[in-house]
């Protein structure tokens, strides 16, 4: 199995626990008291949350998502988001990165932000006037 490995600092790593377990419909494959991770088939990820090193190590600027297959695809991230109360803003058809896409955004406890998107169709353009910054 090939899975895409991603460690992200975490403020209270209790509280990004909690968040990553309903965004991800997952519980922690590993968990220690200062660890975490989620090692999932689908998608493929290994995602690891590890407690701020100190103050001075950035959290909250960084952007991260997950492109599904399809429409149902997303429809089944949005009805496990929705109930959570994790859901912050949706876009349909929107034009970001040169594709049209459908999203669902959110946000974890410590600011970063995570879009789970279906890319409809390529784009000419980057970014559609007055569209998100694409979390780029």
């Amino acid at each position: 199995m090939t899975r895409i490995h991603i460690s992200i600092p975490v403020a209270d790593l209790e509280q990004s626990v909690g968040f990553y377990s309903r965004f991800l419909g997952h519980a922690p494959s590993k968990l220690k008291g200062d660890y975490a991770n989620f090692r999932l088939d689908s998608p493929p990820l290994h995602l690891a949350l590890t407690p701020k090193a100190g103050p001075s190590e950035a959290t909250g600027d960084l952007h991260f998502g997950v492109e599904v297959a399809d429409a149902p695809a997303l429809e089944a991230w949005r009805s496990r988001m929705d109930p959570a109360g994790l859901i912050e803003s949706t876009e349909e058809g929107t034009t970001c990165c040169y594709a049209v896409a459908n999203k669902v955004w959110t946000r974890d406890p410590d600011g970063n932000s995570w879009e789970v998107w279906h890319r409809l169709e390529d784009a000419e353009t980057r970014n559609a006037p007055a569209a998100s910054d694409c979390g780029a």
